[in-house]
C-alpha cells in the first residue's frame, strides 16, 4: 500500500502546476456581509473546474 501511495505522489508531482489566482486583500471595515459572501463565491468559482477526482481515476486505471 505504501508503494502505491508513493507512486501516486510521484504521478501527481509530474502533472503541470495549477496557477492559483492571488488572494484579494480586503479592508475589513469597508465591506458588508453580502459583499464578503459574493467575494467568497467568486473565489470558489475560480477553482470549480479543477477535477482532482478525474486525475485519481486516471492514475488508478493506469492511464497516464
Amino acid at each position: 500500500m505504501d508503494e502505491l501511495i508513493r507512486e501516486y505522489v510521484e504521478y501527481i508531482s509530474r502533472l503541470n502546476e495549477v496557477k492559483r489566482p492571488n488572494k484579494p486583500k480586503f479592508d475589513i471595515s469597508a465591506y458588508t456581509e453580502s459583499e464578503y459572501i459574493s467575494a467568497i463565491n467568486e473565489l470558489m468559482l475560480d477553482f470549480d473546474l479543477v477535477d482532482d477526482f478525474e486525475r485519481t481515476i486516471e492514475f488508478l486505471k493506469g492511464e497516464d
